[in-house]
């Protein structure tokens, strides 16, 4: 089932701030508005489908609905952001380096994955990020901090570099991406706690450690339909390591192999006095 309730509560709560609060932003739509009044905005609202692991480690795949929310003045440029950038609202932007506080959706998992073995739902997750262009418009370095809030608590690192490209109505990008993941975090997606070993009765407990949980790559491209629509197709390739791929989750009911593919659209609109 498309999983759109978590995601639309956070555009909801994103929509209602009235500054730079990006989730996806390929960086080409409404572009012919930058000339307008200061008290002009840009508004860019979309969603990407996307197909992916149902959890953390499976191997089987889920269809997933995400939102994406912007919004600017008229007269800043449009930059560029990933498919997988969380929202980040940049409160401290220098010009090739930005700062601010960043949201997430942190997806749950069904019981059963194992026998014995208890699900987790959702949860909202909180942080911080930075961002810094070392090749202003085509090489961006970020760094996400969250943590989780309720029963999928933990903190979580996501670092990623982008090779970005323009070519006319084109963007294309491709880069690394590194995630690390605490030691509560680890034991919600990959753990086997005494109890559910014991409800199983063929796996040991299963206490993973801190650290690298995946390492990947993430490549998208954007097409700029017209002046106001712009649609992105992207490709993810996540690869569990360490703990996480020595977990039984993984070895036994899943897979160290992580593909995401996904397809999004967006339509930006000026809002105020043009």
């Amino acid at each position: 089932m498309v999983r759109t309730v978590p995601c639309l509560l956070l555009m909801l709560a994103a929509s209602a701030l009235p500054w730079d609060a990006r989730a996806q932003d390929t960086g080409s739509a409404a572009t012919s508005a930058t000339d307008a009044a200061t008290d002009a905005w840009i508004v860019t609202l979309g969603g990407s489908f996307t197909l992916g692991p149902s959890y953390e480690g499976a191997r089987s795949i889920a269809p997933f609905f995400t939102p994406s929310f912007d919004i600017r003045r008229a007269d800043e440029p449009a930059t560029f952001g990933a498919p997988d950038d969380n929202f980040g609202i940049g409160l401290f932007d220098l010009g090739a380096f930005k700062l601010g506080p960043l949201a997430g959706i942190r997806e749950g998992r069904a019981s059963g994955a194992l026998p014995g073995l208890p699900g987790y739902a959702w949860a909202l997750e909180g942080g911080a990020f930075a961002e810094y262009w070392p090749v202003d418009g085509m090489l961006r370095t970020r760094v996400e901090l969250l943590q989780g809030f309720g029963a999928s608590g933990g903190l979580a690192a996501n670092l990623s570099a982008d090779f970005v490209q323009k070519q006319g109505v084109f963007t294309w990008s491709i880069g690394p991406r590194l995630s690390l993941a605490d030691s509560a975090l680890m034991q919600t997606e990959f753990g086997v706690s005494p109890l559910a070993s014991a409800l199983n009765g063929h796996i040991a407990p299963y206490a993973p450690d801190a650290g690298i949980k995946s390492l990947g790559l993430t490549s998208s491209l954007s097409y700029e339909m017209s002046q106001d629509w712009t649609t992105t197709l992207y490709g993810s390739y996540q690869r569990l390591t360490g703990a996480a791929a020595t977990s039984p989750v993984t070895t036994l009911a899943g897979s160290p192999n992580q593909i995401t593919v996904g397809l999004g659209f967006e339509h930006s609109f000026v809002l105020g006095r043009p």
